[in-house]
């Protein structure tokens, strides 16, 4: 008997359907509309999610219907998923390898080369856990951080077909409790990670096979298919409103994957689930020819759009004053059109083609991509992102862009990394009470108490204040205030309850310094923690807003030095900081009744901001947060301007 292709199972059991085509749509659009405009659609990485649960449910159908015809064949789904995956990504590696070697700054092109390596050997999960985090600002200068999910689907394509086979054959009676058991501690993994240790919850495939699984337990039909139309309809209708739900109330600051990734897995499964024994609205809605067209392409357009508007952010409009706010629109255009040619061009002639590659040429293909991508890799990390493109002093300046790795030991020192200033990956049990808010006998104990721009003033303060105690109680994207916004992750909320009810009665502190990236909705917070600090006899000052770019300062500067273009970064600074800056300064003086110090017009005198603060040595080394050398100079203004700021009774005006 002739072994049935990847086509004829598919057909046979029902699985070519429009509405999961559409379902493709609504992912890939979600992913879309989260990356060009986060702030409509806050939830809109749930789309990966989407993605995982279909994956799940075709390749377990496949392989199972396969298996139990006895016609299984590991080198044929290899074979398949190798014609589904390389072609696209590897014309995708190279097209970022070549842009990146032409465009990006040396710092960018290593760092991008280490990215491709990853991709390439299908690990880039396992880098991003360790080098990125998804939600940060940094991720958004990595053109192959999507690339992530990838890895966990290629991971699970490995694992799945030999867990199915060695089941069927060893095991058969229990393939469901089996499958079941592993989703259930899947997911309870996932619940407990997202809390331990966020971003490993976040990339690693142990937290994510649930979401795949429950593909899989649809596929096994361990779940009943509703028969009755009426309930089909309503199962459908669930899965819509569950995803938009999903897309427009959960955010960055939302644990994730854990508990909240259920709701839309939940939500994918029901209309996979609903259209098994017919058509419902849902579906017929999805199956429209322009949504069916979106998810035909939907792989394709997941690879493009991101790297696209990353070049845009870093290399393209940047470099042609193109402002981000009219260029999303453009990009969103031009992922749609350069996704449909990359489906027609080189998608579709390795599946489909009439003239598509056998088999032994499509392993030759994958067997010979692999390495070569990994020699171009590990050609444009080892040599450092090319250097001698540039001049030596935006060399200098551009390393700044990898101040870890260029200038880590000035990282650990001003912002007190992994004791005094927790991460995102770090609980408040992290916290070294006993390091932080250890106080000096016989001198002013000042504690800095806010976010990453707080521990970013400690080092040029201490500079420039030695006979001051200056304590640190620091946590990142945590404003200092007893009310937190909706953003702010339940572990703020715990670090800033720890610090003002149990840190400061604690301890003998005479001043509270409080600083963070403001926002305009942490003022009205603000009154009510300088009440609290007021009673507990402290005195209270506070630090307004450092200026920010749009993009990283040393970047910027590292452009002017090679156009040419002395007020090249003054283009690019935020114009949002002044006012907010002006708002903090009167509501301090009115509401708060608090000394105010303006680091913005210290740093920006007559709106001309200071770029560098030595040679070759940029005052931030990113957006907004200040080098070593650059909190010094702060340090050295604030103490010349006002010299008895840590002096109790004295009266003056910030």
């Amino acid at each position: 008997m002739t072994k049935p292709n990847a086509s004829e199972v598919i057909a046979r059991h029902g699985l070519h359907r429009p509405d999961i085509d559409g379902l493709r749509a609504v992912a890939v659009l979600s992913v879309l509309a989260y990356h060009f405009w986060g702030g409509l659609v806050s939830g809109g990485f749930i789309g990966v999610d989407v993605f995982f649960v279909i994956s799940g449910y075709l390749l377990s159908a496949i392989i199972t219907a396969e298996v139990q015809a006895g016609n299984f064949s590991l080198g044929r789904f290899y074979e398949r998923r190798i014609r589904r995956i390389f072609p696209a990504l590897f014309a995708l590696l190279a097209f970022c390898g070549i842009f990146a070697s032409l465009f990006l700054l040396p710092p960018d092109v290593a760092s991008f080369g280490s990215s491709m390596l990853a991709a390439s050997l299908s690990v880039s999960n396992f880098y991003f856990q360790q080098n990125s985090n998804y939600f940060d600002a940094p991720a958004a200068v990595r053109p192959l951080l999507h690339t992530w999910s990838l890895a966990v689907e290629e991971q699970f394509y490995v694992v799945l077909p030999i867990f199915i086979v060695v089941i069927q054959r060893y095991l058969p009676k229990y393939m469901r409790v089996i499958v079941v058991s592993c989703a259930i501690a899947s997911f309870v993994w996932s619940v407990v990670d997202v809390r331990l240790d966020p971003g490993a919850a976040f990339f690693l495939p142990f937290t994510r096979a649930w979401e795949l699984l429950l593909g899989t337990i649809l596929a096994l039909r361990i779940i009943p298919v509703p028969r009755a139309r009426i309930l089909r309809e309503c199962l459908s209708a669930f899965g819509i409103l569950a995803i938009l739900r999903s897309l427009l109330v959960l955010t960055v600051n939302t644990p994730f994957p854990g508990e909240h990734a259920l709701l839309p897995c939940l939500a994918s499964g029901a209309i996979i689930l609903a259209g098994e024994e017919g058509e419902t609205l849902a579906g017929r809605l999805l199956s429209q020819r322009p949504v069916v067209f979106i998810g035909l392409i939907s792989y394709s357009l997941y690879l493009w759009h991101w790297p696209l508007l990353v070049f845009s952010k870093i290399a393209v409009f940047k470099t042609l004053d193109v402002p981000a706010s009219g260029t999303n629109l453009l990009l969103a255009v031009m992922s749609i059109a350069i996704a449909a040619a990359s489906w027609w061009f080189v998608e579709t002639p390795f599946r489909t083609g009439r003239h598509r590659p056998d088999k032994r040429l499509i392993l030759v293909f994958g067997a010979t991509c692999i390495p070569i991508f990994v020699a171009s890799a590990l050609v444009l990390s080892s040599t450092r992102g090319l250097t001698g493109r540039f001049p030596p002093s935006a060399r200098a300046v551009a390393d700044y862009l990898d101040y870890a790795g260029s200038h880590p030991n000035e990282l650990r020192t001003i912002f007190g990394t992994g004791s005094c200033y927790l991460d995102r990956r770090q609980a408040v049990s992290d916290f070294r009470e006993r390091e932080c808010m250890k106080a000096i006998p016989g001198k002013q104990a000042v504690l800095i108490f806010g976010d990453s721009h707080a521990a970013n003033l400690r080092s040029g303060l201490e500079s420039s204040n030695p006979k001051i105690s200056f304590l640190q109680a620091t946590s990142s994207s945590c404003p200092p205030t007893l009310t937190q916004n909706r953003s702010s992750t339940p572990e703020c909320k715990r670090f800033v309850n720890k610090v003002l009810y149990e840190y400061i009665p604690q301890n003998p502190i005479n001043f509270v310094l409080l600083a963070a990236k403001w926002n305009s909705t942490d003022l009205n917070n603000l009154k009510e923690t300088v009440d609290f600090l007021h009673r507990k006899g402290v005195t209270v000052i506070v630090f307004g807003p450092l200026p920010v770019y749009d993009t990283d300062l040393p970047r910027l500067l590292a452009k002017s030095i090679t156009r040419g273009e002395v007020d090249y970064a003054r283009k690019h600074l935020s114009p949002k900081q002044q006012a907010l800056d002006d708002e903090m300064s009167r509501m301090a003086a009115e509401r708060w009744h608090v000394p105010y110090v303006s680091p913005l017009r210290i740093l920006c005198p007559n709106g001309k901001c200071v770029e560098y603060v030595a040679q070759d040595v940029p005052l931030e080394f990113d957006m907004s947060h200040l080098t070593l050398q650059g909190s010094e100079y702060l340090g050295q203004e604030v103490s010349i301007k006002f010299p008895h700021i840590f002096e109790r009774g004295v009266a003056w005006k910030g």
